[in-house]
């Protein structure tokens, strides 16, 4: 139904308005009204409205058939949904790999125009680019389901196409072994003093995530409040990642296990100790009070959050400098489940510490334990049997 209305301009001029309800839209089931003035008469406002309603009704017409809708215009639907169900920074990540490397291939085909064929070249296309091909098939086979369960199309070609066989990439060792996360440490406090930096923020960090295992993005997210230094504890229950603007976030971990509670060894406790020191005395000096509890244990000279690429940073300088073996800050999580491996603690030990959801993640790691962990194995085999 609509209504029209007679007003008066600011200009003193007699003119109509009209609102009016348009209709359903097919895909959103979103409820469309519309407002729209400035006309001379009403009757010329009752067939801008006429024009309005048919305009709609064609367009609600092409909306219901694969025929007229491209993939871009169903990806904005997904994307509308898809920012209901997940966590920012998965949606951040999915347009990332959408509107950057699929939309070129499929954005403004015709659903109907997009065949299994058509999809299993742009697979390969990928596989023969990027390693991440496998994630890109994922996220355009989860738009193209979205428009099943719309009823704008009948089936999804994304899901009949073979993924191709992995690469086989030369990967180096992600881990440290005990003697080489000693020498990186030895490399770290060179590196602060010769660097006349006095700052025990870097050594705090690093310890952090060879000495608990936890993620970059956990340890960015701490604040003292999660540090219990009497009792030797420590909480992990946020993570810090960049939304769809870029803008950083402090979010809820993706599954239950990451939220854990651990323990923390004499050492670690003395460098946060010193470090909440030092961050109370050099930070007041710059103007900022650093002696609240939900103070983050990790800021930059503003006493502003870092981005998540600021430690891969400090961590590049350091490898750089010393020609120490590569490693990524990941790494440092893999170096800790090793190392307690090593020291023989037990697979659900480890998989509770680190926090997976998943034995299988602790298993693979396992997998990959120092050598001298591995003959280790061996010969407490050959001693309990004895022959």
């Amino acid at each position: 139904m609509a209504k029209f209305i007679h007003y008066q301009k600011k200009n003193g001029k007699n003119a109509w308005q009209f609102q009016a309800y348009l209709g359903t839209h097919p895909v959103t089931n979103e409820r469309i009204k519309t407002t729209r003035r400035g006309f001379k008469t009403k009757k010329e406002a009752q067939l801008a409205l006429s024009r309005l309603q048919v305009d709609f009704e064609k367009n609600n017409q092409q909306l219901t058939t694969n025929n007229s809708i491209t993939f871009k215009e169903l990806y904005d639907l997904w994307l509308e949904q898809y920012r209901l169900k997940v966590k920012p920074s998965t949606v951040a990540t999915s347009r990332r790999f959408i509107e950057d490397y699929c939309l070129q291939h499929f954005g403004k085909l015709k659903l109907n125009k997009i065949t299994v064929s058509y999809c299993q070249k742009i697979v390969n296309l990928w596989h023969s680019k990027y390693k991440q091909y496998h994630y890109f098939r994922k996220v355009v086979g989860q738009v193209l389901q979205f428009g099943i369960q719309m009823e704008i199309i009948d089936s999804n070609p994304m899901r009949k196409t073979q993924l191709p066989r992995k690469k086989e990439v030369e990967q180096f060792p992600n881990f440290y072994t005990k003697a080489q996360l000693e020498n990186f440490f030895t490399c770290l406090e060179d590196h602060i003093e010769s660097s006349g930096r006095t700052s025990t923020k870097l050594l705090a960090f690093f310890r952090l995530l060879a000495f608990t295992g936890m993620r970059k993005s956990e340890a960015l997210s701490l604040q003292w409040r999660d540090i219990d230094l009497f009792n030797q504890k420590f909480t992990i229950g946020k993570t810090l990642a960049l939304d769809e603007d870029g803008k950083i976030i402090i979010q809820k971990p993706k599954t239950k296990s990451s939220q854990r509670v651990n323990m923390l060894d004499r050492n670690t406790i003395l460098i946060l100790q010193q470090w909440r020191l030092n961050q109370k005395e050099w930070y007041l000096k710059a103007g900022y009070n650093t002696s609240k509890e939900d103070q983050f244990l990790f800021t930059n000279k503003f006493n502003e959050l870092y981005y998540p690429q600021a430690p891969n940073d400090w961590l590049y300088n350091i490898l750089e400098k010393y020609d120490l073996p590569k490693i990524t800050l990941h790494g440092f999580r893999h170096t800790h489940a090793s190392l307690l491996f090593e020291s023989g603690a037990s697979i659900k030990e480890v998989q509770e510490r680190l926090g997976h959801k998943d034995v299988k993640t602790t298993m693979n790691i396992y997998a990959h334990v120092s050598p001298e962990k591995v003959k280790e194995t061996g010969e407490r085999f050959a001693s309990y049997v004895n022959f």
